[in-house]
């Protein structure tokens, strides 16, 4: 980022006093004391377990020059004789500086959000964009105003930004797109994930929906999956330039999608042009996420088929449905680095689909979805009577809400997932394992 003086924010945020002020130059922003740069500005964040005004005299111990305080903490600080910045609340002031630190990029900065599929169709979106350009884009999973601030701090010329945007509490999206200013975004879907942290998923969609009402206030484009019924709420208000995209879509019209172990293949429709492409990657829904990345890029005037193109080098993630052949009878498929409702109806429904059973025994090794709140039972019920609906030869379950899923044979750990996988015997067929649960759950750590 190129060097703001506190001068500067001083000129432009009047109502915060700056004790000793000195005008210095800032050329990076922190959250972390243990990683402070030289010129940072440090923004002391709060967690359950920390108080980041603990930290600030290590941050100026590292190289910050500048930091914000809360008005109850000035007190203990003053006295370090480096610039503060006094504010009510830490995230108001993270909001506004902010907005000043990177007020000069004038590239497009695109905004991604949704309950799932973010880092997906980042990725996605990322392949696509480096066909005509620089990217930049976080390479891990950022979605955070902070970590999105650390991100743009390391602009140097890219001709593209891709910002995901998380949320685990009700304002989270409004409150990232004041700050960042997003040119265009796209919505993917509205689920139950972190419905227990807002208080359920009216709030979630009502989250989710800043990104657009920021959007439309500001005249700037969205992208909608149509096929999302929440969704189709924000479709029938939004009077500004709106790509819409699904089964249902407008602009972008799914016709149909298949599953293979050669990747994911579907066919959609754009102006009247029907359109093939394929991913190295397993999942119908996945097609969702292409189509979201392929509508973005043409709102940044890229051909169709160079972003079919750029798909073709997206290739997945570690630990999300990701097929490991152990040996030459044993294949796991690793999809526990998470888990909610949709991912597990994909992961389910995909596994069933591209192993066959006459060649396969098939074995499920499933475990509980977090922070569903109030829903959680239900979800879980719906789930155990989507496995008892497959032909699979054996289901175990981890996870408190077995009675709920109430399918299958029950499991007290990874541990014992992980003698399930190393005993394996398939008889006279070929074995294939599928590994899904919430990352807490631990079933990653087996093939580790």
């Amino acid at each position: 980022m190129k060097n703001v003086n506190l001068k500067t924010i001083l000129s432009k945020l009047p109502e915060f006093e700056i004790l000793n002020y000195e005008d210095v130059a800032i050329s990076g922003v922190s959250y972390d004391s243990r990683t402070v740069e030289e010129g940072d500005i440090f923004f002391p964040l709060k967690g359950e377990n920390f108080d980041g005004h603990d930290f600030i005299p290590q941050a100026f111990e590292g190289g910050a020059v500048v930091t914000l305080c809360e008005s109850s903490f000035v007190s203990e600080y003053v006295n370090l004789k480096k610039p503060i910045i006094v504010v009510d609340s830490i995230e108001e002031g993270l909001e506004k500086i902010i907005n000043i630190l990177f007020s000069d990029i004038l590239v497009p900065k695109i905004a991604i959000t949704g309950s799932t599929g973010k880092t997906t169709t980042r990725e996605m979106l990322q392949k696509i964009l480096s066909y005509k350009g620089s990217v930049l884009a976080t390479n891990s999973n950022i979605n955070t105003l902070w970590g999105n601030a650390k991100l743009l701090s390391q602009y140097n010329g890219e001709e593209y930004i891709i910002l995901e945007m998380g949320m685990d509490r009700p304002g989270e999206i409004g409150w990232q797109c004041r700050a960042l200013e997003p040119d265009l975004g796209v919505i993917l879907n509205i689920g139950y994930v972190h419905a227990e942290n807002v208080g359920g998923i009216e709030n979630v969609y009502k989250t989710k929906k800043d990104l657009a009402d920021y959007l439309h206030r500001s005249g700037k484009p969205l992208v909608l999956n149509v096929d999302d019924s929440w969704l189709q709420k924000i479709e029938k208000d939004y009077s500004y330039q709106l790509l819409t995209y699904g089964y249902e879509g407008k602009d972008f019209k799914l016709i149909n999608t298949s599953v293979s172990r050669e990747g994911t293949q579907f066919t959609f429709v754009h102006d009247e042009k029907k359109y093939d492409a394929k991913i190295k990657a397993f999942g119908r829904e996945l097609a969702y996420n292409c189509l979201g990345a392929i509508a973005i890029a043409d709102l940044l005037a890229i051909d169709i088929q160079d972003s079919i193109d750029g798909l073709t080098f997206y290739e997945g993630f570690v630990g999300r449905f990701e097929i490991k052949e152990i040996n030459d009878r044993l294949t796991v498929i690793n999809d526990a680095y998470n888990a909610n409702p949709t991912s597990m109806k994909m992961s389910i429904e995909t596994f069933d689909e591209i192993f066959d059973k006459e060649q396969y025994n098939k074995v499920a090794i499933l475990g509980d979805m977090k922070e569903l709140g109030e829903v959680a039972k239900d979800q879980h019920r719906v789930l155990g009577e989507l496995a008892k609906s497959k032909e699979f030869d054996k289901v175990y379950y981890i996870g408190d809400f077995y009675s709920d899923f109430a399918f299958g044979e029950r499991l007290e750990s990874w541990e014992e997932a992980k003698k399930i996988v190393v005993d394996s015997e398939s008889g006279n067929k070929d074995t294939a394992i599928l590994l899904k649960a919430s990352h807490s759950i631990g079933l990653y750590k087996i093939l580790e």
